[in-house]
C-alpha cells in the first residue's frame, strides 16, 4: 500500500494526543534526573509556551505538526521540574525550620484524621508557629508561617477533631526524612506530591486543642463539607460493622485504608488483589451507570422530555455532578482524580457520540492530571493504574482474538462458549491484560508478583465490585436520611467483604501464591514493553513469534542470570546502608560470595527494616540470595530486620556471638534460621568466616567458645562487649567492623595484639562517647570513618568531641544520616568511595 506525505500527516494529526502525552512524560522524567535550577526551568517554560503560541498562530500547519511533541517535552520538563523544587517562600514552615524543634503550631485541619488502631495521622495547614526554644536574645512569639505539616499521635485525640477545625498543636517537627538507600521507598517525594515538606510527632493527646470560633464563614463550611461527610461515613461504618469489614468498606467507599489490619493487607498483596481496595474506574463506572439508568428511567416517564430532548444524553450529563461529589468525598487523591477524569471524559464522549477509542480517553486523562499535578508522574498509583488501563485497552482485544481462534477449532458438541463460560474467560483475560501491563512496575517498586492473581481476582472481584460496592454506594446517601436502612444494607454488603477476605486468606497460604524477585533495570523494562508492542503490532502475521523469540530470550537471561551464573570479577564492594539508628553492611566478595553483617534499626514495631529498606537494596543490587549472615550481637538495632532476610534470601550460614541472654525477638530469629535449614555458627577469635581469592573476612573477637561450639562469655560483661569484631582485607586495603564494643573491649583487643589496622572503620557503637578511645583509633589509623546512625541521633551519634578530633586528624568522616548509603569498591590496589547521590568522596590508588 502506498502512503503519501499528506496521508501520513493526517494520520499523525488524528493520533497526536498519545505522542504528546509520551513527550510530556519524557520531559518530566528528564527534569527528575537532571535536577535543573529554577532559572533554567523558567527559561524552558517560557520557550515552550512561546513555541506553543507560535504553532497555534502560525500558518505553517505542516511544521506545527512535527514541532508539537518537542513543545510538550519542554513544557513537561519545565512544569515537572518546578513542582520538584522546594518552596522558596521565606514564610514556608520548611524554610523556618533549621533542625528538629519543639514547637506550637496553629492551623486548620485539612482532611479526615485517620486512625489505624495505634496511631492517628492528619495534615495541618499551618498559619503560625512558636518555637519553644528561640534563638538567644529573642523572645518566644508566634511567627506567621505557611505550608502543610503531617502530624502523628499515638492513640486518639481527647476530643473529636473535624476537617476545617482551627487547632493549636504542640509537637516535635522536622523536615521530611528519607532512608537514603537505593531501592527504599521515596517517602519525601510521596509527601512532596501533597505539598508536605515537614512532619511531626505530637507527644500526648492533650497537646491538641480546638479553637471554637464564634462564626464559621459559609465558604469555609462548603470547602470542608466533603471531608466532614467522609469522616461521618467512616464513623458510621466503624459503629455498625465489625472492625475488619468496616476497614475494607472504608477503602472501597471513601478511599481510606487506615482501618485495614496489616495481615489483611498482606493477604491482598500476596493474591494480587490490592488494586481492588483503591478507588478506581470501576467505582466511577458503577456509580455513573446506576445514576444514568435511574435518571433515564425517571425521565422517560415524561412525554415532554421524550419529545424535546435526547433522554440518554441528558441523563449522562446529569450524572457528572454526583461523580464529582463522590470524588470529593473519596479524598480527591491521585487514583480518585484519575478515575474521575476518565469517567468524565468517557461520559462527554458518549454524549457527543465521539467515543472512538478508549486509548485517547486514557491519554487525555493522563495529560490533564499531569498538567495540574506534575509530581503524580512519579507516584506508584499513577504508573500502575494507567499502565493497567492502557494494557486492558490494547492487550485485551488481542487476547480475545486468540480465544476466538481457539473457539473455531474446538471439538463439536462441547458447549465451550456458553454465556457464563465466556464471561469468566473474558474476565480472566482482562486480569491477564492488566497484569501484563503493570508487571514491570510491580517488580520495580514492590519486587513481588502474584502467580494466582488472575484466578483469585475472578473470585474476589465479583464479591467486592458487584456485591459489596453497589450495595455500599446505595447505602452511603441513606446514612444521612435513613441510618437504619443504611446499616442493614451495609451489613448485607459486608457479607461479600467477609467472603473476599476469606478467599484472599486461603489464597495467600498457598506455597506458590507469590514470588519475590530482584529489581528490573530500566533497560529490561524498555525491552519488555518493546516485546509487547511488537507482539501487538504483529497481529496475525506469520513470523511474529520468531521475531519476538530473540528479545524474549535476551530479557529472560538478563533478568535471571543471577540465579544460575555466579558473579565474576576481582572487585570487593562494601556498602554501609542508611537504616536510621542501626547498622547493616553488605559485602560482595570475588566469586559471587555475599555477606550481610547486621540488619536492624530502632524503628516502630509495624515497620520492618528488613522488608522495607534492606531487602529492596539487595534486590536493587540484583541479589537473589546471600551466602552468609552475621549478627554481631543480640541488640534489636542490629538484628530486627533479619527475619525477612532469612526467609527470602536463603543464606547457607548464620554467624552469631552465642550470647545466652536472648530476648524473645532474637530467639524468633534463630528459630526462623533453623526452619530455613541455615547452619548457625559461633566463630572463634582468629577464625576465617569467608575467603575468596586474596579477600578474607576474619573474626578478631570477642567470643570464647567451649563445648559444642557454644560461647562462654565472662560473667558480668555487657552484651555490647561480647559482640563479634570482624576485619575484611583485600590486598592493600582493609575494613574493620567492631560492632558496639566499648572502650573496655577496645583495650582488650589492643592488649591481645590483634591486627586492627584498617583504611575504613565502621565507628564503634555508632560513634558514641562510650567508644572510640584515642588508643583504639590510633591503632586502627583509618583514613575514612563511617558512622551508621539516624538523623534523630545527631549530637550524640557521633559524639561531637570524637567528630572534632577525627576531623582535626584529617580523617574523612561519612555519616549515613547525612550522606546516605556509602559504597566502597576495591580490587586490592585502588579504592573508590561513593555516597548515596553517586558522588565520589574518596579515590585513592595504592602505591
Amino acid at each position: 500500500m502506498r502512503f503519501s506525505l499528506t496521508t501520513v500527516q493526517h494520520r499523525l494529526a488524528a493520533n497526536l494526543l498519545l505522542p504528546v502525552v509520551v513527550c510530556y512524560i519524557l520531559g518530566g522524567v528528564a527534569a527528575r534526573y537532571l535536577a535543573p535550577d529554577p532559572a533554567a526551568l523558567q527559561f524552558t517554560d517560557l520557550a515552550g509556551l512561546m513555541m506553543l503560541a507560535l504553532l497555534f498562530l502560525g500558518r505553517r500547519r505542516r511544521l506545527a505538526l512535527y514541532l508539537v511533541p518537542v513543545v510538550f517535552i519542554l513544557i513537561g520538563f519545565a512544569r515537572t521540574g518546578q513542582s520538584l523544587l522546594p518552596p522558596d517562600n521565606p514564610a514556608a514552615i520548611s524554610n523556618l525550620l533549621t533542625t528538629k524543634s519543639r514547637v506550637t503550631l496553629t492551623g486548620t485541619l485539612l482532611h479526615m484524621p485517620e486512625y489505624n488502631g495505634r496511631t492517628t495521622r492528619f495534615d495541618l495547614a499551618v498559619d503560625s508557629v512558636l518555637f519553644r526554644r528561640p534563638r538567644a536574645g529573642n523572645n518566644p512569639r508566634l511567627v506567621p508561617a505557611q505550608g502543610r505539616v503531617s502530624l502523628s499521635l499515638k492513640g486518639k485525640p481527647e476530643n473529636t477533631i473535624r476537617p476545617g477545625d482551627r487547632l493549636l498543636v504542640m509537637a516535635v517537627i522536622n523536615r521530611t526524612y528519607n532512608y537514603q538507600t537505593p531501592g527504599a521507598f521515596d517517602y519525601r517525594l510521596y509527601l512532596a506530591e501533597r505539598a508536605i515538606f515537614v512532619t511531626g510527632r505530637i507527644p500526648k493527646p492533650a497537646d491538641i486543642m480546638v479553637f471554637r470560633e464564634p462564626e464559621n464563614p459559609w465558604f469555609r463550611r462548603v470547602r470542608f463539607l466533603p471531608e466532614r461527610l467522609r469522616q461521618h461515613i467512616a464513623a458510621f461504618l466503624n459503629n455498625h460493622l465489625e472492625p475488619e469489614a468496616a476497614g475494607l468498606y472504608q477503602a472501597l467507599l471513601i478511599g481510606s485504608r487506615s482501618g485495614i489490619s496489616a495481615k489483611t493487607l498482606a493477604h491482598f498483596k500476596a493474591t494480587g488483589c490490592m488494586h481492588l481496595l483503591a478507588i478506581s474506574g470501576i467505582h466511577m463506572a458503577l456509580l455513573g451507570l446506576m445514576i444514568t439508568l435511574s435518571l433515564t428511567w425517571l425521565m422517560k416517564r415524561s412525554t415532554t422530555l421524550l419529545l424535546h430532548v435526547h433522554v440518554p444524553t441528558v441523563a449522562t450529563l446529569l450524572a457528572l455532578p454526583p461523580l464529582v461529589g463522590y470524588a470529593l468525598i473519596a479524598g480527591m487523591n491521585t487514583p480518585v482524580i484519575r478515575a474521575l477524569l476518565m469517567a468524565v471524559l468517557f461520559l462527554f464522549a458518549v454524549a457527543l457520540r465521539r467515543q472512538r477509542s478508549l486509548v485517547h480517553i486514557v491519554a487525555a486523562a493522563a495529560l490533564i492530571l499531569l498538567l495540574f499535578k506534575p509530581q503524580a508522574l512519579f507516584s506508584v498509583s499513577f504508573q500502575l493504574s494507567f499502565a493497567a488501563v492502557l494494557a486492558i485497552t490494547l492487550i485485551y482485544p488481542r487476547l480475545l482474538t486468540i480465544l476466538d481462534r481457539g473457539e473455531e477449532t474446538a471439538a463439536e458438541g462441547i458447549p465451550r462458549w456458553s454465556k457464563l463460560y465466556r464471561y469468566i474467560l473474558a474476565a480472566f483475560m482482562v486480569s491477564i491484560a492488566a497484569t501484563l501491563g503493570a508487571l514491570p512496575f510491580l517488580l520495580y517498586y514492590f519486587n513481588r508478583f502474584s502467580t494466582i492473581g488472575p484466578v483469585v481476582n475472578l473470585l474476589v472481584e465479583p464479591l467486592l465490585c458487584f456485591w459489596a460496592l453497589p450495595i455500599g454506594l446505595l447505602a452511603t446517601p441513606l446514612i444521612f436520611f435513613a441510618p437504619g436502612v443504611a446499616a442493614m444494607l451495609l451489613r448485607l454488603g459486608a457479607l461479600g467483604i467477609t467472603a473476599a477476605d476469606k478467599v484472599t486468606l486461603l489464597g495467600s497460604r498457598l506455597p506458590f501464591a507469590s514470588y519475590w524477585t530482584i529489581t528490573p533495570t530500566p533497560m529490561e523494562i524498555i525491552l519488555y514493553f518493546t516485546i509487547l508492542c511488537l507482539w501487538l503490532a504483529g497481529g496475525k502475521k506469520r513470523g511474529t513469534a520468531l521475531i519476538l523469540l530473540a528479545p524474549a530470550l535476551l530479557l529472560i537471561v538478563s533478568f535471571t542470570h543471577g540465579l544460575w551464573l555466579p558473579r565474576t570479577g576481582r572487585t570487593t564492594t562494601v556498602s554501609f546502608l542508611d537504616v536510621g539508628q542501626g547498622s547493616s553492611t553488605l559485602m560482595q566478595l570475588p566469586g559471587g560470595k555475599t555477606v550481610l553483617l547486621d540488619g536492624g534499626s530502632t524503628t516502630s514495631e509495624n515497620f520492618d527494616i528488613g522488608e522495607r529498606v534492606i531487602a529492596p537494596f539487595l534486590w536493587k543490587k540484583r541479589l537473589w540470595h546471600l551466602t552468609d549472615l552475621v549478627i554481631s550481637h543480640p541488640h534489636s538495632d542490629h538484628y530486627n530486620g533479619m527475619g525477612f532476610i532469612l526467609r527470602h534470601f536463603r543464606p547457607a550460614r548464620l554467624w552469631i556471638n552465642g550470647d545466652r541472654d536472648e530476648a524473645w525477638t532474637y530467639r524468633k530469629i534463630l528459630r526462623t534460621a533453623a526452619r530455613q535449614g541455615v547452619k548457625i555458627i559461633v566463630p572463634r577469635p582468629g577464625q576465617r568466616l569467608v575467603s575468596a581469592a586474596a579477600t578474607e573476612l576474619v573474626c578478631l573477637g570477642m567470643t570464647k567458645t567451649g563445648a559444642h561450639n557454644r560461647a562462654v562469655p565472662p560473667p558480668g560483661v555487657p552484651v555490647n562487649d561480647q559482640g563479634l569484631v570482624l576485619r575484611l582485607s583485600d590486598g592493600a586495603y582493609a575494613f574493620l567492623f567492631p560492632g558496639d564494643i566499648s572502650k573496655a573491649a577496645e583495650k582488650k583487643l589492643l592488649d591481645q595484639h590483634r591486627e586492627l589496622r584498617a583504611d575504613i572503620l565502621l565507628a564503634p557503637h555508632h560513634g558514641s562517647k562510650t567508644s572510640s578511645s584515642r588508643a583504639f583509633i590510633s591503632a586502627v589509623n583509618p583514613k575514612i570513618i563511617i558512622v551508621s546512625a539516624g538523623h534523630r541521633g545527631r549530637g550524640h551519634y557521633p559524639d561531637p568531641a570524637h567528630l572534632k578530633r577525627w576531623l582535626r586528624a584529617n580523617r574523612t568522616v561519612l555519616e549515613t544520616a547525612k550522606v546516605g548509603t556509602v559504597t566502597c569498591i576495591t580490587d586490592g590496589r585502588k579504592l573508590e568511595v561513593k555516597t548515596w547521590q553517586g558522588k565520589v568522596t574518596y579515590h585513592r590508588i595504592y602505591n
